[in-house]
């Protein structure tokens, strides 16, 4: 049986959410320098790099003082394949003594929607997480066309982290939204790029990644763009997504 792309992106975004949930810590979230197992004894002490430490390990809520609504649009092009557009929200209902937030979010809409719990409690924006789960079970969609790989988003998974480790840049940037500049800064990383393997899956190899964040905004994550360039520099990508903060509005 063929099922078109998008009937495939929608059970791949559920998928992710089921794993992920708003509340967990998704695997892909845990820098590559991860701390041993309790008890285990590491000869040096843990570091983290600044991409890791940005993405993962930040109070990414501590800018929002009351409840909040912030409401992205997400826009996938290229030559590959159909691309759709859709929109997400993300709704924090509450906050509490200690500082994190009662939150909720809605990941897409229609035939691409999938239920993500609510919490009671939490210190980061869950948009970043649910989209990376998601995009590691895309690549493997992608380059396992006959589904007999259905185990190789892990791999994928593993390379994202050890860029984000130990190759991902972090550049000061000045972006505009909601009638003010804002200062804040780009995480890039291109996790393909140099693998051992990427024979088995050129056509994807050279994606990369870029996600703005700012410790100022609500949210802190103002947008996460991925692009897969087309062949020989060809002026229409092959895949590009971008995810973008567009309001943030009282909640309720």
């Amino acid at each position: 049986m063929t099922i078109d792309a998008r009937t495939a992106r929608a059970a791949i975004w559920r998928a992710a959410a089921a794993i992920a949930g708003l509340s967990a810590g998704l695997a892909l979230a845990e820098p590559a320098s991860a701390p041993l197992a309790p008890g285990a004894a590491a000869e040096e002490p843990v570091t983290f790099s600044d991409a890791e430490t940005r993405l993962w390990l930040t109070d990414q809520l501590r800018s929002i003082d009351r409840p909040l609504t912030l409401e992205y649009d997400f826009v996938k092009s290229g030559s590959f394949e159909q691309g759709f557009t859709d929109t997400v929200r993300f709704t924090v209902s509450k906050v509490n003594a200690d500082g994190s937030k009662a939150a909720a979010l809605e990941f897409f809409t229609g035939e691409h929607h999938f239920p993500v719990p609510p919490v009671d409690s939490a210190t980061t924006n869950p948009v970043l997480k649910v989209y990376m789960q998601g995009d590691v079970y895309e690549m493997n969609r992608l380059t396992d066309p006959d589904g007999t790989s259905r185990e190789r988003w892990r791999y994928f998974q593993r390379r994202i982290k050890f860029a984000l480790a130990e190759s991902a840049t972090v550049t000061p940037s000045t972006f505009e939204f909601d009638g003010r500049q804002w200062q804040g800064h780009v995480i890039a990383f291109a996790p393909f790029v140099n693998d051992p393997r990427r024979d088995q899956f050129e056509r994807f190899a050279d994606k990369h990644y870029a996600v703005t964040v700012s410790d100022d905004l609500p949210g802190y994550v103002y947008r996460i763009e991925v692009v897969v360039p087309g062949a020989g520099n060809a002026a229409e990508p092959l895949i590009r997504e971008v995810l973008q903060l567009r309001a943030i509005e009282p909640a309720g």
